[in-house]
């Protein structure tokens, strides 16, 4: 009877074992490295496409339930941002102290941001300075920013 009982507990503890999942390494593509490369990548992408009126880029690269805030407070969602594409406002963005922190499954971005541009109501020339946080977020296979929001500094009081 000692040897039924000992033969059941083993088999128990080998199914048990057979069903915890195995400890796995990380995919390479998922790698803090990688995610880092690839938000970086997709942040170039994402400013280039909207520096060049690339509506359709914009579209596939922000999450449907997007929101933002803007320098002035407001919020705005996707079809906002497709809005703001879409018009003939001629502007370049450079971005430095470009820092990505990946968590699960999303990646926070922050960054300080040059922006010159011509104003599409006055045809006046703008500069712009902000600090912006992107939340980027997997979804399947594909990464889309979730949530952004911008906070205007002047370049005499920008703290590394």
């Amino acid at each position: 009877m000692l040897v039924q009982v000992a033969g059941v507990a083993a088999a128990v503890l080998f199914l048990q074992g057979a069903r915890t999942a195995a400890d796995r390494k990380p995919d390479p593509l998922e790698t803090q490295q990688a995610i880092t490369g690839t938000v970086l990548h997709l942040e170039e992408f994402l400013d280039e496409a909207e520096s060049h009126h690339r509506v359709a880029t914009v579209e596939r690269l922000i999450a449907d339930d997007y929101r933002g805030i803007t320098v002035g407070g407001g919020i705005i969602s996707k079809s906002d941002v497709l809005a703001a594409v879409g018009g003939k406002q001629e502007a370049s963005s450079q971005p430095a102290d470009q820092v990505v922190r990946v968590l699960e499954n999303a990646a926070v971005y922050t960054a300080l941001i040059l922006d010159q541009g011509i104003d599409e109501k006055t045809q006046e020339p703008y500069m712009l300075t902000t600090r912006v946080t992107d939340v980027w977020q997997k979804r399947g296979r594909e990464w889309k920013l979730v949530n952004d929001q911008a906070t205007r500094v002047t370049l005499d009081r920008v703290a590394h």
